[in-house]
């Protein structure tokens, strides 16, 4: 230690203030707060101090400290803040926001706009965040659609000395032919249409629902089905809109709830925001931690941090957080549940946080340099070998619904080392009512269904990877025994056959089976109960991650359609005198309900009939 460092540590108060550390190239590489600055900065330069390896290199680097005295802590918390912002030292933990969320603005203006942004600055009101931009965009059309709200950012004009309303600016608006409205009675108006929109963004939308539904029966009583089926979309989404607002009754007030992720070799903080019990927001953020600190100190930053940049409201929060911190700044209150909603909430935010940190990872994965020899290695490691002579093929099925609605299967598959979407297979479940949710029963029917393919075209996957742990993987197994001791009847259904009983027996007997538990990236075998944990760098595990992940993909891209479509059939469903015979013909034909529109009169009819077309067009289905 230096004798001009020596001097400063002599010297320094104990007051509340901040320090900073300065390298030889005069740049700040730490800023901190304490209570009294001469035994926290001292600290670091005792010998009997324990410190991490990070630590000592950095306090190696410090040629220059430099203080700032405060009134108190708080002032200190505020400060230290500020100048992290600024300055982002090196050796500070800082917080690496998800840039992927959206907000509903509305601007701070004499007549404020209602827009989508990715960024909060401190001016307007802001809502969300929301994971989608398709999500926010459906939100804001339905609010123009309500309100007549938003076109082209115009909002009033003036005619001579008169000032009258845009015609885009709100539906329904009584004043706009007024010949003698004020600008004042303008304000108004605009200011009351404002405050209902901020209150249907908190989630306050029976009433609306409600106006929608009543039109929607109004649509339907004038055999208006397309528009019906439209308002029914809104309707909907209103309604998921609310449900996914209101926090549980028991969490009352104003809260952050907050947790922390240490997994991929890095360190994750998610935080659930809820005020008035309402939650307004997700948060998940990646963390710069140079110095090593553990847990408790990176969640004691981060819940300083929220303190200070929520130091105006009215009614602070509470924090929830997953285990007590001390040397918290005074001021700051903190709940650490154990069981009951709180603790649900809590959890809520650590799965948010979790699937947050595995897309993270999986973006920084290369999936570019997987090969054959890939998927030889992870067949030697879990003890199986190689079934086809030519090809190695991997398989994984996922199941995706809405609610219990749609459900659908996809299968997706690597071959040697490539995915090879020719052989991607889609599946509708049919052994499902409609609204009901049966996981296994899904599962059971798509792993019959490939059995049964196996044995028809004798295509033997070398792997087929389950998505899920041990309760997964023991339901699969559990199907498979069951359709080995129903194997003969199975066998003599089918007209087709390209493996003898014997071999059929044999394969379905030795079929190569992994799980992926998705919590620990942990692999279990059959009978095994005992895991494999790989590396998280292995192309191995990289290469299973893969599989799945496309495989959820591929079953979440189809359920979307599978709905789609099935909005289209409602919609022909409603009209009389089109049965199910000529609604095939007419998806067959033209696609959808929307590509009657793009053919002529005369096509339509030389396809479907004068009958038919009449009727379409008599429902305003045609051109």
């Amino acid at each position: 230690m230096s004798e001009y460092i020596e001097n400063i540590l002599r010297d320094l108060p104990k007051t509340p203030g901040i320090y900073q550390f300065f390298n030889t190239s005069g740049e700040i590489i730490y800023i901190g707060k304490s209570v009294r600055l001469k035994d926290r900065v001292n600290s670091y330069f005792r010998s009997h101090t324990k410190l991490t390896v990070q630590k000592k290199i950095m306090v190696r680097q410090i040629v220059d400290i430099k203080i700032i005295i405060t009134n108190n802590e708080t002032e200190s918390l505020i400060l230290e803040r500020s100048l992290i912002k600024e300055h982002k030292p090196q050796y500070n933990i800082l917080l690496k926001d998800d840039k992927n969320y959206y907000y509903i603005k509305i601007t701070d203006e004499q007549f404020p706009k209602v827009i989508k942004t990715r960024f909060k600055t401190k001016s307007g009101k802001y809502f969300g965040p929301y994971t989608h931009g398709f999500y926010v965009s459906n939100l804001l059309r339905i609010i123009k659609k309500v309100y007549g709200y938003g076109c082209y950012g115009i909002h009033f004009f003036r005619v001579g000395r008169q000032y009258n309303l845009d015609q885009y600016i709100f539906k329904n608006n009584t004043h706009r032919e007024k010949p003698d409205i004020t600008l004042a009675e303008i304000e108004t108006y605009y200011k009351e249409k404002i405050s209902e929109i901020e209150d249907f963004l908190k989630g306050n939308v029976n009433h609306i629902a409600e106006g929608l539904t009543r039109k929607m029966l109004a649509y339907a009583a004038e055999l208006k089905f397309e528009e019906a089926a439209k308002l029914k979309i809104d309707i909907d989404s209103l309604r998921i809109t609310q449900e996914e607002q209101i926090v549980r009754d028991f969490v009352n007030g104003n809260y952050d709830v907050i947790n922390i992720l240490e997994k991929y070799g890095n360190t994750y903080v998610g935080c659930i925001e809820i005020r008035n019990s309402v939650i307004m927001g997700y948060f998940n953020y990646e963390i710069e931690n140079s110095l090593e600190e553990d847990s408790h100190e990176v969640l004691k930053t981060f819940v300083e941090n929220r303190y200070i940049d929520h130091l105006e409201e009215a009614d602070t929060a509470t924090y929830i957080i997953p285990f007590a911190v001390e040397g918290l700044t005074q001021g700051i209150k903190t709940e650490v549940p154990k069981i009951g909603g709180k603790f649900d909430v809590l959890r809520l935010c650590y799965k948010n946080l979790y699937n947050y940190a595995h897309k993270k990872y999986l973006g920084s994965l290369s999936a570019k340099n997987f090969t054959k020899s890939t998927m030889s290695d992870l067949l030697d490691i879990l003890g199986y070998t190689q079934v086809n002579k030519k090809d190695i093929v991997f398989e994984c099925n996922d199941i995706s619904h809405l609610s219990g609605t749609h459900t659908v299967a996809s299968r997706s598959v690597i071959e040697n080392g490539r995915t090879n979407p020719k052989k991607y297979r889609k599946f509708h479940i049919k052994n499902l009512s409609q609204g009901k949710i049966d996981d296994f029963g899904s599962m059971k029917e798509i792993f019959e269904r490939r059995l049964l393919e196996m044995i028809k075209l004798g295509n033997i996957p070398d792997l087929i990877i389950i998505d899920g742990g041990k309760g997964q993987l023991g339901s699969v197994v559990r199907i498979q025994n069951e359709f080995i001791d129903n194997l003969e009847q199975k066998y003599k259904s089918l007209e087709i056959k390209e493996l003898s009983f014997e071999a059929s027996e044999k394969a379905i007997r030795e079929l190569q089976i992994v799980s992926l538990a998705k919590q620990e990236e942990e692999l279990f075998l059959p009978g095994i109960s005992k895991s494999i944990v790989l590396s998280k760098d292995s192309p191995q595990l990289r290469l299973v991650q893969s599989i799945r992940d496309e495989a959820h993909r591929f079953a979440i891209t189809f359920n979307r359609d599978a709905r789609s479509a099935n909005m289209k059939k409602n919609i022909l469903e409603s009209l009389p005198g089109i049965g199910p015979v000529t609604r095939k013909k007419i998806i067959r034909n033209f696609g959808s309900v929307g590509g009657l529109k793009a053919m002529s009169r005369s096509d339509i009819e030389s396809k479907l009939g004068l009958k038919v077309t009449q009727i379409l067009d008599d429902h305003g289905l045609l051109m």
